[in-house]
């Protein structure tokens, strides 16, 4: 999922999102009166693309450490924040992102906005990378 990242930079994995979006959907399922095959396979078909979309969207982020400042590139903009202005930093990984090697990492910034860096491998050596300012 998620593409190779260019030196310096992180993206998200979405391997979270898609083991999440999986047990949503069999707990879902658990309480659906399934009547016609064709119409749950349509909607399991219809549940995966949503997801799709969704993992296709977050793992479009590109997360670029350069020089003391991190650069944020999506479809729509490219922001850059300097690190020299975080307040705090840390991970946060529930027991399937554990699991899986990924997690969150976010950034408290001093004018108190947050930026939360989502489901990347390895959230602590990018946890250090944010705590050095250099990237």
């Amino acid at each position: 999922m998620g593409g190779k990242s260019p030196a310096g930079c992180t993206r998200p994995t979405g391997v979270r999102l898609l083991v999440e979006g999986t047990i949503g959907l069999v707990v879902f399922s658990l309480f659906l009166e399934i009547k016609a095959l064709l119409n749950y396979a349509i909607f399991v078909l219809i549940w995966y693309a949503l997801l799709g979309l969704i993992i296709w969207w977050q793992t479009s982020h590109l997360y670029c450490f350069e020089g003391g400042e991190l650069e944020i590139r999506s479809f729509t903009s490219r922001k850059r924040v300097r690190l020299a202005n975080l307040r705090e930093a840390f991970v946060s990984q529930g027991p399937i992102a554990k699991r899986l090697g990924v997690g969150s990492v976010y950034i408290v910034m001093e004018n108190g906005k947050v930026i939360v860096i989502m489901d990347v491998k390895d959230p602590e050596k990018v946890l250090e990378r944010v705590n050095s300012g250099t990237g």
